[in-house]
């Protein structure tokens, strides 16, 4: 398991990550904060080769409380490089180096 945190200095918006490997594929706990509330907002995994994997989604309801959210993605643990969170239209709020 990994544990991992990151904030974006041009968002403001932080997110606590944590990561469980399974057989070829993840398990993931994100805790995001400084989101807008009303935006919809993706957790997506991305690969070292570029590909992406959305591993959940959720609408930010408050955003001094943040969103906290559990989801799963098919890629191995070595083979992750980062996971993002940006909303339905493409906005990166935060991101984590893996």
């Amino acid at each position: 398991m990994k544990v991992l945190e990151g904030r974006s200095a041009s968002t403001g918006s932080e997110m606590r990550l944590r990561l469980t490997p399974a057989v070829d594929w993840i398990r993931l706990n994100a805790s995001v904060a400084g989101i807008p509330a009303g935006e919809r907002c993706r957790v997506v995994v991305v690969a070292k080769d570029g590909s992406r994997e959305i591993a959940g989604s959720r609408l930010v309801a408050d955003e001094e409380k943040g969103v906290n959210l559990d989801g799963s993605a098919a890629v191995p643990m070595d083979d992750v490089q980062k996971v993002v969170i940006e909303n339905d239209k493409g906005k990166e709020y935060v991101s984590v180096d893996v």
